[in-house]
């Protein structure tokens, strides 16, 4: 059955907070016969950069722990939205602090939904180019950089799906009219 218009909340129920990061319970009204709970987490947003180095046209990526999935993966820099910033302003921040360059004339993309079945939480997507100069400070967070062509890239980002940055990097590519050919 198809829902026409949302649910109506009838009850909505903290069950835990940790960090930045609040679990809940909501028990929502379909229509005047259904009623269904559903867990929601309330989770930051984050930005990621698809950015490239004009002398050679590779772009970062950075290698990086995620302890939730217990893996090590290639992904595209970027960061959490901080409380009160701007995904734009979280970027800049984020690509200065894993990459130790400046992120050029950024360009917002698209919003990727990460996970809309349970969460609201938004990957903002940027485009942009790299300041060729170091900054003076490199935040590298336990995080390793690599500047690689696109076949790589797509194969990095393949390989242990981070399916947000992967997507992100293809919506990328495929607006720019990027081929990928070995």
């Amino acid at each position: 059955m198809i829902t026409k218009r949302r649910p109506k909340i009838l009850k909505s129920r903290q069950l835990a907070e940790s960090w930045r990061i609040k679990f809940y319970e909501d028990i929502l009204q379909f229509d005047a016969a259904k009623r269904a709970r559903f867990p929601r987490i309330n989770v930051p947003n984050f930005a990621v950069a698809v950015a490239v180095r004009k002398q050679d046209g590779k772009i970062p990526l950075v290698r990086q722990y995620r302890h939730g999935a217990r893996r090590v993966f290639w992904e595209l820099p970027g960061g959490m939205v901080d409380n009160n910033e701007r995904p734009l302003d979280s970027i800049k921040r984020e690509f200065r602090e894993e990459v130790g360059f400046k992120l050029l004339e950024p360009r917002f993309i698209t919003n990727i939904y990460v996970a809309p079945a349970y969460s609201s939480q938004v990957a903002h997507v940027y485009t942009g180019r790299v300041r060729c100069l170091r900054s003076k400070s490199l935040d590298t967070k336990g995080i390793s950089v690599r500047f690689v062509r696109n076949t790589l890239a797509l194969k990095l980002l393949s390989n242990s799906i981070s399916a947000s940055h992967l997507l992100a990097y293809l919506i990328v590519c495929i607006q720019q009219g990027e081929v990928f050919q070995e």
